[in-house]
């Protein structure tokens, strides 16, 4: 998606893309940033988006960067969270270097989705230069090992429905022409969806030694259309990696 996508959802954000601070249910999140939070640290929320998980920030950190692609995404965060004085909004684009000096922590939540692989690599560079030597990056990213799970759940589910085995994965099928490189449609956009071990590596290029990297559940309603509310764990995930930047 483009500036110009994200503006046109501005208005409707929080009814039309999903939000991981809010389903995160374990805190998971939240526990890395208590982590690393202090009284004089800086933290960023890099593609914040109309500021769901800036709260958390604020209340942990001294400032926070906040910044993203869509002004008008900006806005509606601005005005939802005036109350936070040590919020700092920024209209930049993570394809080019970011506005603010380097943070002791950055939460970086669904940004690299872009299929682009040239696009991406600049995005996660940025926003790695964006964490001071030793200091973290929480990233959540879509994970391609979920997709491809709950394309096996969703040929369960229809063949529960009683369908044929060949009709039931028929019906499961998604464009897959650019699964190699973990690019899926969601919604109708191409969508970059990370293995773990990529992940890793990619984090490694950029000075960052990974700490953990782990599931982040979500139900299963924002997975699959009409999931019966019966559904069994395992759920689907995001990745979740916590990684701190090498000193030079």
């Amino acid at each position: 998606m483009e500036e110009k996508d994200w503006d046109a959802v501005a208005a409707t954000f929080e009814e039309d893309i999903f939000s991981v601070p809010a389903h995160d249910r374990l805190k998971q999140i939240e526990r890395l940033l208590d982590l690393h939070a202090h009284a004089d640290a800086m933290a960023a929320d890099v593609g914040c988006g109309v500021g769901g998980a800036l709260p958390m920030l604020a209340g942990r950190f001294a400032t926070v960067h906040a910044s993203d692609i869509s002004s008008e995404c900006l806005a509606v965060a601005e005005k939802k969270y005036a109350r936070y004085h040590n919020i700092h909004y920024y209209h930049a684009d993570l394809a080019g270097p970011l506005p603010f000096p380097p943070v002791d922590l950055a939460l970086c939540i669904n940004v690299l989705l872009i299929a682009k692989r040239a696009k991406r690599q600049a995005m996660l560079a940025n926003l790695c230069n964006a964490v001071k030597p030793d200091g973290h990056l929480v990233l959540v990213t879509p994970a391609l090992e979920s997709a491809l799970y709950a394309s096996h759940r969703l040929v369960q589910l229809n063949e529960d429905k009683g369908m044929k085995p060949a009709v039931a994965q028929r019906k499961a099928a998604r464009d897959t022409t650019g699964l190699d490189m973990g690019i899926l449609y969601m919604a109708g956009a191409p969508t970059k969806h990370h293995l773990k071990e990529e992940l890793a590596d990619l984090l490694e290029e950029q000075g960052m030694d990974v700490l953990a990297i782990e599931k982040l559940e979500y139900p299963w309603a924002f997975a699959l259309e009409e999931a019966p509310s019966t559904m069994e764990p395992p759920m689907p995930w995001n990745w979740l990696a916590h990684a701190r930047r090498r000193k030079d």
